[in-house]
């Protein structure tokens, strides 16, 4: 039997591999890509990484997601907002001359990360900038992304307007992204909102504020809990 199963993994290891099918030929989706097509582009681009598994870190793939970000693929967008290192995103993503015409032409096409990004680099501009980054905020929040909340948010404040509003909506929102809620979410509690008392309960107790980490805090969320099962949130009471 030991014989027979020798015998058996001998003509298995021997046995040719199994052909793997030949990617798609990129040409067409590039040419796609820049008859601006924006999942064209991002398509091209993965099937030039799967023939090159470093080809994400070359210019040439960092132009072609600047070109999908642009046509408003907010999936390309998000690759710009990488954090962990190599980073070939981040030269680009932090030169306003270079990025922002690419955010803005993605705004337009109805990408609200773009949007986002576009405002935060408007933000610590003249009033004018700040202006048109306001707009692209509330576009960015209005479609969904509450980081584009809480952008607006400290826009709106930087320009001495009320930002309580765009705090309700940063806290409430489902789409978290990179900007912390917890601040927008303390503040709108304040004012006696039961469902950001319960937002900012349940990050006590996850220990996440949206896609970040903070100190989890039993004691502080069942304060939390209590407080805005008072104020009428039925999800907290009897947490």
């Amino acid at each position: 039997m030991r014989l027979f199963l020798i015998f058996c993994a001998g003509l298995f290891l021997s046995a040719p591999a199994l052909a793997q099918p030949a990617s798609p030929d990129p040409a067409p989706f590039l040419e796609r890509c820049e008859a601006g097509e924006g999942f064209a582009c991002s398509y091209a681009h993965g099937l030039m990484q799967r023939a090159d598994r470093s080809y994400w870190l070359t210019d040439e793939a960092v132009a072609l997601m600047m070109r999908s970000c642009s046509l408003g693929s907010d999936g390309a967008c998000w690759l710009f907002e990488r954090i962990n290192e190599p980073n070939p995103y981040d030269d680009v993503r932090y030169d306003r001359e270079r990025y922002l015409p690419v955010v803005r032409a993605g705004c337009a096409n109805r990408s609200s990360m773009a949007c986002w990004q576009a405002a935060g680099l408007l933000e610590t501009g003249s009033e004018t900038d700040r202006l048109e980054g306001l707009e692209l905020a509330r576009r960015s929040c209005e479609r969904g992304f509450n980081d584009g909340c809480a952008r607006q948010a400290d826009i709106l404040a930087a320009l001495g307007r009320d930002p309580l509003p765009a705090q309700r909506e940063a806290c409430y929102g489902n789409r978290p992204g990179r900007m912390r809620k917890q601040d927008d979410c303390q503040v709108v509690c304040a004012e006696g909102d039961g469902t950001a008392c319960y937002e900012l309960a349940l990050m006590y107790h996850r220990g996440r504020d949206g896609a970040q980490t903070m100190r989890r805090n039993a004691a502080r969320a069942r304060e939390l809990f209590v407080q805005a099962c008072g104020l009428g949130e039925d999800a907290a009471c009897g947490r």
